[in-house]
Order: C-alpha cells, then sequence, then structure tokens
C-alpha cells in the first residue's frame, strides 16, 4: 500500500516540472536552406490584355432649344442707363433693304477724267478768223500758222462731298467740292513773222495752265438701289465755280502781255453736273459687305457724267472766258 501511494507522488512530481529550455534556432537561415527555390508569379498586366471601357450607353437625340431673340432696349431703358453712344444708335435714322446691313454713310469721293477746251475765244469778234487762244494752241500747217481749232485737253478732277442729310432715307443731300486741272502747250509765236519759213520760235514755247474748282450741293437718288436693288442712281450737283489760270514762256517765267500785264489771274462763275452711278456691290455682295465692315465704304460705282460751266466773270466784258461743256467717266465710292 505504501509502495503504491510512493509511487503515485513520483510520477505526480514528474508531470508538474516545468519543460527544460528549447534551443534558439534562426528562423531565417532555416528557412532559406529548407525552402525549395520558386518562380516569381507572373504579372497580371504584362500578359493580360487591357480590360476595355464600359460601353456608353445610347442617349436619346434631343434638340437643344432655339435661342431667345435679343430684344433692343427701350428709349426709357437707354436713357435711365445715361450712355451717350446708345442714345446715339437708338435715335438714328435706320435702313432699309439692302442699305439696313451697312456701316453709317457721310461721305463721298470721286475720281474722273474727260475732255476739255476753254472757251477762251468765245466772245472774240475780231477780224482775224481764229481768235487769240486758237492762234497759239490751234490746229497749224507747216510754218505754223494756224489752220483750225485747239484739240481737246484731257482734265483729271477729283471730287470729295459731305453728305449731311438723308431725308426720307430716298437719297443723301450733300456738299461737295471738286477741283480739277489741264494744260495746253505749244511752240510761240513770233513777234515779227518773216514773209516764209516758220512763224513760231524754235527755242521758246508757251505752256497754258487751268485749275477749274466749283463748290456746289449735291443730290443722289438712292432709294431704288438701297430697297429694290435696281443698281442705278441718278444724280445732280449745281453751284459757284472759280478758276485759276496762267501761261508760262519757255524759261519757265509768267509770259506778258504787250502792256507787260502778267498772263495770271482767276475768274468766278457757275458749274452743273448731271450723271447716272452704277453700283457695283451687285457684281459680288459678299465681298461688298466684307469691304463695308473692314473699311467702312458702303458702296462703290462706275459712273458717266455732264457738266456745263460758264466762267466769265459772270459775263463781265472783258473776262476771262473757262467755261466748257465736256462729258466725264469716273469711279465713285461712298463711306
Amino acid at each position: 500500500m505504501i509502495t503504491t501511494l510512493a509511487t503515485l507522488l513520483i510520477i505526480l512530481g514528474e508531470t508538474a516540472a516545468p519543460p527544460p529550455p528549447a534551443e534558439p534556432v534562426d528562423v531565417a537561415s532555416s528557412e532559406d536552406a529548407e525552402a525549395p527555390p520558386s518562380e516569381a508569379p507572373p504579372s497580371e498586366t504584362a500578359d493580360a490584355p487591357p480590360e476595355a471601357p464600359p460601353a456608353e450607353e445610347d442617349e436619346p437625340w434631343v434638340i437643344p432649344p432655339p435661342e431667345e431673340p435679343q430684344v433692343p432696349p427701350t428709349s426709357a431703358a437707354v436713357e435711365r442707363q445715361g450712355n451717350p453712344e446708345l442714345t446715339e444708335a437708338l435715335n438714328a435714322p435706320k435702313k432699309r433693304g439692302y442699305a439696313q446691313y451697312e456701316s453709317p454713310q457721310n461721305f463721298a469721293a470721286e475720281i474722273k477724267f474727260g475732255p476739255y477746251l476753254p472757251d477762251v475765244d468765245r466772245r472774240y469778234n475780231g477780224p482775224d478768223e481764229f481768235g487769240p487762244y486758237a492762234k497759239i494752241f490751234g490746229e497749224t500747217d507747216d510754218r505754223g500758222v494756224t489752220t483750225g481749232a485747239p484739240k481737246k485737253l484731257m482734265m483729271t478732277a477729283a471730287a470729295f462731298e459731305w453728305q449731311f442729310l438723308n431725308p426720307g432715307g430716298i437719297g443723301p443731300l450733300g456738299l461737295g467740292y471738286t477741283f480739277s486741272f489741264a494744260r495746253d502747250k505749244a511752240q510761240a509765236l513770233l513777234a515779227d513773222p518773216p514773209a516764209t519759213g516758220s512763224v513760231r520760235s524754235e527755242a521758246d514755247s508757251t505752256v497754258f495752265w487751268v485749275m477749274p474748282m466749283a463748290l456746289q450741293l449735291v443730290y443722289r437718288f438712292e432709294l431704288l438701289a438701297d430697297r429694290v436693288h435696281i443698281p442705278i442712281v441718278p444724280y445732280v450737283k449745281g453751284g459757284l465755280a472759280w478758276s485759276l489760270w496762267w501761261s508760262k514762256n519757255g524759261d519757265g517765267k509768267l509770259s506778258r502781255n504787250s502792256m507787260g500785264e502778267k498772263a495770271l489771274g482767276g475768274v468766278w462763275g457757275w458749274q452743273l453736273n448731271a450723271g447716272g452711278m452704277l453700283r457695283l456691290d451687285f457684281l459680288e455682295v459678299g465681298s461688298s459687305r466684307t469691304l463695308d465692315r473692314t473699311t467702312g465704304i458702303n458702296h462703290t460705282y462706275l459712273f458717266g457724267e455732264y457738266q456745263l460751266s460758264r466762267i466769265d466773270n459772270f459775263g463781265r466784258e472783258n473776262a476771262m472766258s473757262l467755261g466748257s461743256s465736256t462729258w466725264l467717266l469716273g469711279l465713285a465710292i461712298e463711306f
């Protein structure tokens, strides 16, 4: 019995005793030594194809709503704002037809050409067949003796016009200024011509200059061209004229008459012009509107006109007469 109890105590004592401490183990070295080499897993991004984006769902087609029209401000709203530019634009006369797309039109300019013969000998009543002007500048024979009337000169003219009023939109009323000039030249007549041979000097010449100018009222009827697209614009001009004239000899000095007076002076008179203009905008409407937007030129024209002038100090005796009756052709712009 005693022996049995002793044996049981010994067994219990061994069971309750703590186990001996374990030796430390190098985990890293053991894993390196025991774990077999393995290949790296393949990259999913390198071999796998890129995922396609999700398909967009079809949306129904929708018509955008129309834009609301811009309503111009009323007169009361403009007055309350106090903007002078808006006030002027609102009170400006409205154009109609084709003209409503144009910029403001206030001026016109012309350049024109035509034959011109000053009527210097109009009042000549002397015994000779030809007057003083024709004797020098007329047609001559081999000796220089006058046998016919002078040839017409080429006159060049430029005009500028301020269009200050357009009553009812039927056409502008303007104030225009025209400047023109012409020149004639011939061999000078000898003071004592010989019985035989030439009656003119081979070394000396006579040059005659004339510069007519005019200040006129102008009216252009543009109603049909603006509203009905008929590209014809009739017009009329009328007003005062004044012409400067002078004559020089071969050495460039002013000529003198037998009394020693210089060949230089100015003469008053009147001038009328009437004609028709062909508006060239119809040849290329788009280009004409582009020209208007970029330069402010409203219209371009080809025109012809008849000119009648009486420039003789209103009929005064012994006055130089420089009037004429002629036709002119030219180009014009309005801007």
